[in-house]
């Protein structure tokens, strides 16, 4: 039990934290975490507000999700009235679990919420947690320390409620069998494929029909508004290359930040777990326990005592051992015994959540510093940074004044700070093709009216890992419609494409005739026409497409043994005629049975979290604002 919490420490929530400081960090940018602060509320649940800096913060990147999703078409196919309804519904769904949550007494504890950032690769160097760069993440995304832990452990708490429905969903052997009759069923098929590339140089497109093809399908010939743009660069990579660096500093770096050099000290520990389910069966335990205390002294072996006893499925096997692990990694009963043993010491019984443990510390494996030869050129690169990351912002309050007070041209700013003016490609709101006019931020700055109307030089685009830019407009390309003359080759190719797979649709329509009169398929084969045995396939079968696949098994059964033949065209354009044989139910192994039992309690279990939640909903006391309608 206990190495399965360590494992879902380093790694169910581990993944979660990942992912919220991702989505975080990454994509809402802490602009808008920074209105949080002053925030209007958007919504009250049961008398608590939900603040316009928390709704602004998740109705952006859904916003900026979407319109890299979409590109143009973005404001045809979101509205935003209900973009914004839809992330309004689900903070109120956060805050009523978070409610319901709270009246249950779930809670985070320290030891949990610290596994889970020290999980975070984001917080981590060479794979370990550094506390150093923890704090340095989080200042420079311009959260403190207490406002990171107290979000993250609500959002912990949010998935712990779900984790107790999931827990609690199961599916019946009924629904399972029912499920692996269908998942487990086989098909005999063949098919005949009739090839549109033949027909494709026989087809004739006329000019006439090219120019009503372009009248009729005008919208889709249009090209979009584009931007060019000069722009400066400043990035602490590029600062860090051109330092200067010496011996002595060298040294004097590595002497003064020995912690970052350094492995913590690990100890590796087995253990014997009697587990309990409460208070009522825990003296059991504890008797149980002290017995198997008595056999250890009596010099019995840990080990094989922890074969035969322990409760701990990931570790009894192994004869308890949970290989080595750092302060904090464990539940606080189990981590403070451990690192106040003795390598070779076995434990008192020590009573945690979980039951009662023995304890044997196999080994201890002292905190080291690593050799100045050994990481040199890590050191260099920390020197390196550090000296750049000082003058990226004393240069980047430079960049913004110096393009604002001389809005005109990047020239000025260019010659101060010692940078080039750089020109990007044309580009539309979709975004370029390199870094900087894919960057949605630059997008937006591009497409700005002080930028493109007005002309004037932007405010310094922050790109994330100490990168900026300083854009202006070059040369704008405004919407238009392409002439006929720019798009003839491809309409005339689309039609070709089109008259082609027609062809062959019709040619499959009269075979498929044929067949039904009882021809053979072999009899029909002729140039572009190709008769394929398959045999029997599952679901997971490779030797046909996926698509193809998917449609063998839409197809109704065969009736008294006579084969079915149905049409499918490929998505090559080309045409398939499926001949279907027979069905059969191909029994699965238990082993095969699991996932499906999984999969249908999963949907059990999100089934009864929406209900959970409507009800939650249904009895609570909501008031949406109108402002969260029009709040930018």
């Amino acid at each position: 039990m206990l190495q399965a919490i360590r494992n879902r420490a380093q790694g169910w929530i581990a993944w979660v934290i990942v992912g919220l400081i991702i989505l975080t960090f990454a994509l809402f940018g802490i602009e808008q975490y920074a209105q949080g602060d002053k925030s209007v509320d958007v919504a009250e649940v049961n008398g608590e507000g939900i603040g316009s800096g928390e709704f602004l913060t998740l109705y952006n990147a859904q916003k900026m999700r979407l319109q890299q999703q979409f590109g143009d078409m973005y404001d045809t196919v979101v509205q935003d009235e209900a973009l914004r309804s839809q992330v309004l519904d689900a903070l109120i769904e956060s805050k009523l679990i978070e409610q319901w949550a709270d009246k249950q007494g779930l809670l985070i504890s320290d030891s949990q919420l610290a596994a889970a950032i020290q999980g975070a690769p984001v917080f981590q160097k060479d794979g370990v947690f550094s506390d150093e760069q923890y704090k340095q993440v989080l200042a420079n995304n311009g959260f403190s320390v207490a406002r990171f832990e107290y979000e993250q452990r609500q959002f912990l708490v949010e998935n712990q409620f779900k984790g107790l429905l999931s827990h609690s969903s199961f599916a019946s052997e009924v629904e399972v069998d029912q499920l692996a009759q269908l998942q487990g069923q086989e098909r005999e098929v063949n098919y005949l494929r009739v090839d549109q590339r033949p027909f494709f140089d026989k087809v004739m497109i006329s000019d006439e029909q090219i120019a009503t093809a372009y009248e009729t399908n005008k919208a889709d010939y249009q090209e979009s508004e584009k931007v060019k743009i000069n722009f400066v660069e400043l990035s602490q990579a590029a600062l860090a290359a051109k330092i200067a660096v010496t011996d002595e500093a060298i040294e004097a770096f590595y002497n003064e930040n020995q912690a970052l050099f350094a492995t913590p000290e690990k100890r590796q520990a087995r253990h014997i777990l009697i587990r309990t389910q409460g208070e009522s069966d825990a003296p059991a335990a504890l008797q149980q326990i002290k017995e198997i205390q008595a056999k250890i002294a009596a010099g019995e072996d840990f080990a094989e005592l922890a074969k035969t006893f322990s409760q701990d499925p990931g570790s009894a096997t192994s004869g308890g051992d949970l290989g080595s692990f750092e302060q904090g990694m464990m539940v606080p009963e189990f981590d403070e015994a451990v690192f106040s043993m003795q390598a070779g010491q076995v434990s008192e019984p020590i009573k945690t959540e979980f039951g009662y443990h023995l304890i044997k510390l196999d080994a201890i494996m002292p905190r080291a510093v690593k050799a100045l030869a050994e990481v040199r050129d890590e050191v260099l690169a920390d020197y390196q940074n550090q000296q750049a990351e000082r003058q990226y912002f004393t240069l980047l309050d430079q960049l913004n004044t110096i393009a604002y007070e001389q809005p005109d041209s990047l020239e000025p700013v260019a010659e101060a700070l010692g940078l080039e003016v750089q020109t990007s490609e044309y580009f539309a709101r979709n975004g370029g093709q390199d870094a900087i006019t894919s960057n949605q931020k630059v997008i937006n700055m591009a497409f700005s009216d002080d930028v493109l109307k007005n002309k004037l030089n932007s405010t310094a685009v922050e790109m994330g890992a100490n990168q900026a830019v300083v854009i202006r407009v070059n040369d704008y390309q405004p919407e238009r419609q392409k002439t006929l003359a720019e798009v003839s080759a491809e309409i005339k190719l689309q039609l070709e494409r089109e008259a082609s797979i027609a062809e062959a649709a019709k040619l499959a329509q009269n075979l498929l005739e044929k067949l039904k009169q009882g021809e053979t398929p072999e009899s029909l084969m002729t140039n572009g026409i190709e008769w394929n045995t398959v045999g029997w396939v599952g679901r997971d079968a490779q030797n046909l497409l996926p698509q193809m696949l998917a449609e063998v098994f839409k197809i109704a059964k065969p009736i008294d043994n006579q084969a079915v033949w149905h049409e499918y065209q490929l998505p090559t354009g080309d045409t398939v005629l499926i001949q279907l044989n027979a069905v059969r139910a191909k029994p699965l192994t238990a082993q095969q049975r699991e996932p499906l039992k999984q999969a249908y309690a999963e949907l059990n279990a999100n089934a009864e979290l929406n209900a959970r939640v409507q009800a939650l909903n249904n009895t609570a006391d909501i008031e949406k604002k109108a402002i969260y309608k029009t709040i930018k």
